[in-house]
């Protein structure tokens, strides 16, 4: 008899945890489930036994899911994770694909269309490690992209690819819409068919989505093909520019830093985040405490400043400064004080490359 996949429910909510163990009951393939309240504990239950899958909150204490994804990807190559959390926020899933889970889904998402997320859970227990783009039922991101077309379907297809997120609109078979990372319409939908590999979903129509696209599919796939390696339209320089700021998240992310914030000397310059909304605080806090430490340091003749470091019960931070910026780099409480000066400086070393 075939053993039964394993599950592994991540999340510090015993009452959600509960929860989740009896929806995912429902499976068809009626997978054994388990939970863990601590990150730790995940990570100990992971060595000790084999897991297909691993849905992770991301909003824990002492190590959050970001921190445990960042390990699973090094430890467990092949186990597939999915997200599973109440936090809304574009940053935290930029950052959750760029350490390359499967899905991302929103609690409340979750609970409003049960089925497909069941659905898709069915899917990441059946996959295969195969390249290419999967749906809940294993079918090409082409061939779906026309059944919709031929079918005269509404609806709207969410494709993920690592760090990319895309959707592009139906309405009675028609394409009337896409969107892909900064880019709309057809440009959008040329992007969406570069990507090589990922997951997708179809969601429900939305009937009052604007109409940005007026080409046939056959057009934009002839179009594309044309196009081919020399796409050089405008917005390339914009592209170049979201994709350096994917790969950073995604460096602070695999790093197991919690955030990057670099502060100009000048005020009048706008300070740059990676990871964090607080942006202006963080810039303001760095330009009062640079100063106070190079005040002290010429009092005690002490040399050029090379760095500042300081913690709190919820994270270390590092204050490395240029000739015209500092960077501030955020660590979580249990990370090793010893080691984070190089750690921040080998993050940062590339980010005006």
């Amino acid at each position: 008899m075939e053993a039964k996949h394993k599950i592994l429910v991540l999340d510090d909510d015993a009452d959600w945890l509960d929860m989740c163990r009896d929806f995912l009951a429902q499976l068809p393939s009626q997978p054994e489930i388990r939970t863990a309240a601590t990150g730790v504990r995940a990570l100990s239950m992971l060595d000790a036994t084999q897991f297909r899958i691993l849905i992770c909150d991301l909003k824990m204490p002492r190590m959050d899911g970001l921190q445990v994804l960042s390990i699973v990807r090094r430890r467990f190559p092949e186990l597939r994770t999915v997200v599973l959390t109440g936090l809304q926020d574009d940053q935290f899933r930029s950052r959750a694909y760029a350490l390359g889970v499967d899905l991302f889904w929103l609690k409340s998402d979750m609970q409003q269309d049960s089925k497909l997320f069941l659905d898709c859970i069915e899917s990441l227990l059946g996959r295969g490690d195969a390249g290419g783009f999967r749906d809940a039922q294993a079918k090409n991101l082409l061939d779906v992209i026309q059944m919709e077309c031929l079918a005269g379907n509404s609806s709207v297809l969410r494709i993920n690819s690592g760090p990319q997120i895309g959707k592009i609109w139906f309405h009675h078979g028609e394409l009337i819409d896409a969107a892909a990372e900064g880019a709309d319409g057809d440009a959008a939908f040329r992007r969406i068919l570069k990507w090589k590999s990922g997951t997708f979903e179809s969601l429900p129509a939305e009937p009052e989505r604007a109409r940005t696209m007026t080409k046939s599919l056959e057009s934009l796939l002839s179009e594309s093909e044309e196009i081919g390696e020399k796409d050089t339209a405008p917005g390339s320089i914009e592209e170049l520019a979201h994709q350096k700021y994917v790969e950073q998240l995604a460096a602070i992310a695999v790093a197991g830093a919690e955030f990057v914030v670099s502060a100009p000397a000048k005020k009048e310059l706008a300070a740059k985040s990676w990871g964090t909304k607080n942006t202006e605080q963080v810039a303001s806090w760095t330009r009062h405490v640079q100063k106070s430490a190079q005040r002290l340091g010429e009092m005690l003749s002490a040399g050029p400043l090379t760095h500042v470091s300081g913690h709190n019960v919820e994270r270390h931070l590092l204050l490395l400064p240029q000739s015209d910026k500092t960077y501030v780099v955020g660590w979580p409480a249990e990370a090793m004080p010893g080691h984070l000066f190089e750690q921040s400086k080998n993050l940062t070393k590339s980010w005006d490359s």
